[in-house]
């Protein structure tokens, strides 16, 4: 009787183990759609922010200077971004 007993006390802890993992899945894929939008609204930001620089520089110079402007700009912008990554990754 004992054996039986322990076993269906197993089955039904397993049984709670799976609902609770169920329910973790869930909310990790709930979590990763919404960081992906938000990756995704952060990138239209940026874009939009880059082409008022653009804009605004084509009217005070010519459209290749502002062109080459922004560009330099912008990679000015992610080369710092990835600069402050990397020294976040060799920290950990």
């Amino acid at each position: 009787m004992g054996v039986a007993r322990l076993v269906v006390s197993f089955l039904e802890l397993l049984e709670a183990e799976v609902r609770a993992l169920g329910a973790g899945l869930l909310d990790l894929k709930i979590a990763s759609i919404l960081a992906w939008v938000a990756g995704c609204l952060i990138l239209t930001g940026f874009l939009l922010v880059v082409s008022g620089v653009f804009f605004t520089l084509r009217r005070a110079v010519s459209g290749p200077a502002a062109l080459v402007a922004t560009g330099l700009i912008t990679l000015a912008v992610s080369g710092g971004l990835l600069w402050g990554a990397r020294k976040i990754v060799r920290r950990a």
